[in-house]
C-alpha cells in the first residue's frame, strides 16, 4: 500500500547496538501470478548484492514468509533464521480460535514415530462430517504458554538445577511436552497442526532460539521494520493517495533515509 502500481516493498533493516539502519530496498511486481519460486529467485538476487558488499549477518529476523527464509538461507549458509515472536503468537492464536476443519490431513505419523518413539502413529484425526473442536477455549492460553517457553529455551541458558541441554535435547523435550498435552486432552487436530507447522524437523529451528546452539539473538521480533514502515507511511506518504512509484523512490532516498 505504498504505490499506485501495487508493487511489494521490501527492506533489509539492520540492528546495530540497539539502533536500526535501512540498508537496501526492493520493489517487486506481484500480479498474483508470482509464486514463491519466482519471489525466492528475485530475493536471492537482491540479497546477493548485499553479500557481495560485505554484509554477513548472524541472525535473520522475519515473519513466516518462506520465500524470504529460503532466499536468506541460500545466500548466507550459516545464518540463523528467527521467526518474529509477535507474528508467531498472532498466527497460533488465530488458528487455535478457529474450528475450521482442514480439507485434508497432511501428516505422517510413522515418520514422526521414527523421530520420536513416544509419538503414537495412530494418534491422528479422521476426516468425518462431524464438527470438530480444534482447541477448547480454556486450553488456548496454556498451549501458547508452552510454546513461548519452548521458544526461549537455549543451550547457553541453564535449567533451574544448573544443568545445560543441547539443542536436540531441548527440541525432544519440547515435542514430548506438547505431544503429551495434546494426547491427554484428545486433541489430535491440534497435535497435527503443531507438528506440521512448528515442531517437525524442518520447522522447529526456525523459531526455537535453540536452533542456534552457540549464539543468542537479543532480538525476538521484527518491530524495528514495522516501526520503519510506520515512519514511511505516516510521516512521509500520508499526504499522497497511491503515489507514483518514482515519487515513493524519491521520498525514500531523499527524505526517509537521511
Amino acid at each position: 500500500n505504498t504505490n499506485n502500481l501495487k508493487f511489494e516493498l521490501y527492506v533489509v533493516h539492520a540492528e546495530i547496538d540497539g539502533m536500526g539502519f535501512p540498508l537496501a530496498y526492493l520493489f517487486m511486481e506481484n500480479n498474483g501470478n508470482c509464486g514463491n519460486g519466482i519471489r525466492t529467485g528475485i530475493l536471492i538476487d537482491f540479497l546477493v548484492q548485499l553479500k557481495e558488499r560485505g554484509l554477513e549477518p548472524e541472525f535473520f529476523i522475519s515473519d513466516k514468509d518462506f520465500a524470504q527464509i529460503s532466499a536468506a538461507r541460500f545466500v548466507w549458509k550459516n545464518i540463523k533464521v528467527q521467526l518474529c515472536l509477535w507474528h508467531i503468537k498472532k498466527a497460533v492464536e488465530a488458528r487455535l480460535s478457529s474450528n475450521k476443519k482442514p480439507i485434508q490431513i497432511n501428516y505422517n505419523g510413522e515418520a514422526a514415530h521414527k523421530l520420536f518413539s513416544f509419538i503414537d502413529p495412530s494418534f491422528q484425526p479422521n476426516l468425518t462430517k462431524e464438527k470438530i473442536i480444534f482447541c477448547p477455549k480454556e486450553l488456548r492460553s496454556i498451549v501458547w504458554e508452552k510454546m513461548n517457553k519452548h521458544l526461549h529455551e537455549h543451550p547457553l541458558i541453564p535449567m533451574s538445577n544448573g544443568q545445560f541441554r543441547s539443542s536436540n535435547q531441548i527440541w525432544k523435550e519440547a515435542v514430548k511436552e506438547i505431544y503429551d498435552f495434546c494426547q491427554k486432552h484428545l486433541l489430535s487436530w491440534l497435535w497435527v497442526y503443531l507438528w506440521n507447522e512448528w515442531y517437525s524437523a524442518d520447522r522447529w529451528f526456525l523459531w526455537f532460539r535453540a536452533g542456534c546452539s552457540n549464539k543468542l539473538s537479543i532480538m525476538k521480533t521484527n518491530m524495528f521494520v514495522e516501526a520503519h514502515w510506520k515512519v514511511l507511511k505516516r510521516d512521509f506518504l500520508y499526504k499522497f493517495f497511491r503515489p507514483r512509484l518514482d515519487l515513493v523512490v524519491f521520498i525514500i532516498m531523499k527524505q526517509v533515509v537521511p
